[in-house]
């Protein structure tokens, strides 16, 4: 993905499980609900706000859907594997960079496929959502990370907030974010107010 076309947008990142969940849907419910009512938010500048969305971007970088993915990765930890381990994981954290040949033999273009990692980074703020059940644990990387480069976390809350680690609590309030209900209409306005969206007519 070439950072370029999407730097002067507003870009969020969806985060939670996906692995283990509660719904087991693979962190598919959540974001296939929350995307498009953010997508269908502007800026000032005509610009939509950008969606990482793990569930769909996943697939681009390991090449298989994730569920299968995920089993593949148990298998090689069975069978203790662990270059294949190593080289998947880090397919998820970091992406993959590539040549892809141009219109004549001797032109190619260098093609970055983004990984978590990326996607955090490059993100204004981070969404996150967990249930009680869910087993998270990238989630706690990526709000590391967001916590170390002071990007806010904003989550909807689905549990009591005594039912979160104290740590990742800790992690959203340092970072600027905050706590929303889980509807999302409550966290929709106050996007709108704090980045200046509004939905295009």
């Amino acid at each position: 993905m070439d950072k370029a076309i999407i730097n002067s947008f507003i870009k969020t990142y969806l985060i939670g499980p996906m692995e283990k969940v509660k719904a087991d849907d693979s962190g598919r419910g959540w974001r296939d609900k929350l995307r498009p009512v953010l997508e269908s938010l502007y800026d000032k500048d005509g610009n939509p706000v950008y969606v990482f969305d793990p569930t769909r971007e996943e697939q681009n970088k390991v090449g298989m859907d994730t569920k299968i993915f995920h089993k593949k990765l148990l298998g090689w930890i069975a069978s203790g594997n662990n270059d294949q381990v190593a080289d998947g994981t880090k397919l998820i954290w970091y992406g993959k960079t590539h040549l892809v040949k141009g219109e004549t033999d001797n032109e190619a273009k260098l093609v970055h496929i983004m990984g978590d990692v990326d996607y955090v980074l490059q993100s204004n703020f981070l969404i996150a959502r967990m249930e009680e059940g869910d087993q998270p644990c990238g989630t706690y990387f990526e709000a590391g990370i967001a916590l170390e480069h002071k990007i806010p976390i904003y989550v909807l809350q689905t549990m009591a907030r005594n039912k979160y680690p104290v740590s990742f609590v800790g992690a959203v309030f340092a970072t600027g974010g905050g706590f929303f209900p889980d509807g999302g209409e409550e966290l929709i306005k106050y996007l709108e107010e704090k980045y200046s969206l509004k939905v295009k007519k």
